[in-house]
């Protein structure tokens, strides 16, 4: 073999070499994100709260409200950031039903909530659905999150094995609520992140 042709054969080796290893990274990262955890962040448990009451509150005028507490559906994420500081960090929800009032027709819930200017550390998210929303569509049958860091999927919890079932359904905005949109936002206020307002509508 001439000195021509071991070159071109030992380019086109080291080429495949890192083509191979480029892929294998993309592989892995992908899988870590799957997996709940990136170098970034870290998901330690995600866990379904239903039945949450709606919190009291003591004002020093009459309240006309009713004595009875309605259940609130919730779910919880903890997680732990790696980086001395993230800018943003972006919770999408996803939440699958079944409509008890329109025989069981399927619905998919998406809520997003924006938490920015986190520290490295344990934190938590929640995110909540409305007494009357329960009380229409019944129980909750599958909830995921999908976590993103400057657009890119850093982490991924779901209660169902099969991958990005969300993706199957067309998404239902407005019902999932954060919890700034809620009773519950003043409750435990220093456990959660700050939550980046929704950008005004134009």
């Amino acid at each position: 073999m001439n000195r021509s042709v071991r070159s071109k054969v030992g380019f086109g080796m080291a080429l495949f070499a890192a083509v191979g290893l480029l892929a294998g990274t993309a592989l892995a990262q992908m899988a870590s994100a799957a997996a709940g955890g990136s170098d970034v962040l870290r998901i330690r448990k995600m866990a379904p709260v239903p039945n949450t009451k709606t919190p009291v509150f003591r004002t020093a005028t009459a309240s006309q409200a009713s004595a009875k507490q309605p259940d609130w559906w919730r779910v919880m994420v903890e997680f732990e950031t790696a980086p001395d500081w993230v800018d943003e960090l972006e919770f999408t929800y996803y939440v699958y039903m079944k409509d008890q009032s329109n025989k069981g027709a399927e619905m998919m819930f998406r809520g997003a909530v924006t938490y920015v200017n986190v520290a490295k550390g344990r934190h938590y998210s929640d995110m909540f659905l409305h007494p009357s929303t329960l009380a229409r569509m019944g129980r909750v049958e599958q909830v995921a999150v999908v976590v993103k860091a400057k657009g890119a999927v850093v982490a991924t919890e779901s209660t169902a094995q099969t991958a990005n079932w969300w993706d199957r359904f067309a998404p239902i905005d407005g019902v999932l609520l954060n919890r700034a949109q809620t009773p519950f936002a003043f409750v435990d206020y220093d456990l959660y992140e700050q939550i980046k307002p929704a950008a005004a509508a134009r």
